[in-house]
């Protein structure tokens, strides 16, 4: 294996290095803490995964796991220079502690989840890949600078915007920030980002989505936030092909006549709105995207009859491949051209006060905190949106 290559058979979905925290690790993060070193021996007995070295011609043990040990201090682990990927999970550990860890020569991946890390900024190692430093105390993150860095986990930090510089962070496809603090989805983020986790988070508006330029966004997780309106879209999505709205808050059907300018969505995941009409149940601290990702993977589940809330979706966004965890019949798709005028004037004669129907309407919005409404796009230039797609539909 050359240098800074990734041996992709070592990262399997059952081994737990790459699992999120699970519900039952709490973190006390005021008990107070004992100084205790990792010795030579014990590091030796957390050795595994032996496999080529990063020269590929001799054998070595690529991974060390000292996990729930007390450790305060790990700097032993440097005496292993072939080790690639390291796992110190549910420990004392600090900045300062994982900082001696940087002068490892092929570190690839680091993980330190149930730490007391109070900051990302470790100094920038040459070959890391993924960092996770989910459950810690880390508030700020623009100071995060990795140069190779891909995959990024924050989950259940102190984070209350996301400020992320693309200088710093100039390969970073997947960034996982769920069950923070933030109230919207504006910020700052390197414009590589592919995959962007969300959920459990305070998010209330997507208005700040313009400001992201996440133009290479294909995955959008935003499960059970407090989202009502989704504003904020355009055309600069064009990649997004899957969209996770689940445990939200949108109560009308027109509203995702807003996601009409993404030409490339096939997933959407509504259950547990009210539109839906079903309860999806909450999911706890911890909880892993599995879940997530077998609304896109697993098994399919029949469609007895024909559900007036997915036809309806089927008419404002006819290109969608699957709808929750279903995938959408040939019957939904001609229910849907067949009724589309109708259905088109029963989901915008629907009475709501979500798109401020008395105000005139603006290709501009605004949005704050507080009891002041947001305005939405223009309700013309969205109906064009789905009607051209529909257009397209049926000319195909």
């Amino acid at each position: 294996m050359a240098e800074g290559e990734f041996d992709k058979t070592v990262r399997g979905e059952d081994y737990p290095f790459f699992q999120s925290p699970v519900p039952q690790f709490v973190v006390a993060f005021d008990v107070p803490v004992k100084e205790k070193k990792l010795t030579f021996e014990q590091a030796s007995r957390c050795l595994d995964k032996l496999g080529k070295d990063e020269s590929g011609a001799r054998y070595a043990y690529l991974m060390i796991t000292a996990v729930d040990m007390k450790l305060t201090d790990v700097s032993i682990i440097l005496s292993f220079k072939h080790v690639l990927f390291v796992d110190l999970s549910g420990n004392f550990l600090n900045l300062d502690a994982l900082q001696v860890l940087c002068k490892m020569p092929f570190l690839i991946l680091l993980k330190a989840d149930r730490n007391r890390v109070e900051s990302g900024s470790l100094d920038s190692m040459p070959y890391l890949q993924m960092l996770s430093l989910n459950i810690n105390k880390i508030e700020e993150t623009y100071d995060i600078a990795q140069p190779m860095l891909e995959t990024l986990n924050l989950e259940f930090n102190q984070i209350f915007t996301a400020q992320f510089e693309k200088e710093r962070l100039q390969n970073l496809k997947e960034l996982n920030l769920k069950g923070n603090h933030l109230m919207d989805i504006s910020g700052s983020y390197p414009d590589t980002v592919e995959r962007l986790f969300l959920a459990q988070n305070k998010i209330t508006r997507l208005s700040g989505l313009i400001t992201t330029k996440l133009i290479n966004l294909t995955t959008l997780h935003l499960r059970d936030n407090k989202i009502r309106k989704l504003s904020g879209f355009s055309e600069d999505f064009s990649k997004l092909e899957y969209l996770n709205l689940r445990n939200n808050n949108v109560t009308k059907l027109r509203q995702f006549r807003k996601l009409a300018c993404l030409p490339n969505l096939k997933t959407l995941i509504i259950t547990g709105n009210p539109v839906d009409g079903r309860s999806a149940g909450k999911s706890v601290a911890g909880e892993g995207q599995d879940e997530d990702d077998e609304e896109v993977f697993g098994e399919d589940e029949p469609v007895k009859k024909l559900d007036p809330i997915r036809t309806g979706l089927l008419v404002l966004l006819p290109k969608l491949v699957r709808i929750n965890k279903v995938v959408v019949t040939m019957e939904e798709r001609q229910e849907a051209l067949l009724y589309k005028d109708k259905r088109v004037e029963e989901i915008m004669g629907e009475i709501s006060s979500d798109d401020d129907e008395t105000e005139p309407p603006t290709t501009t919005y605004t949005s704050e905190v507080g009891g002041e409404s947001e305005t939405d796009y223009d309700d013309d230039r969205a109906n064009n949106r789905f009607d051209q797609a529909t257009t397209d539909e049926e000319n195909e």
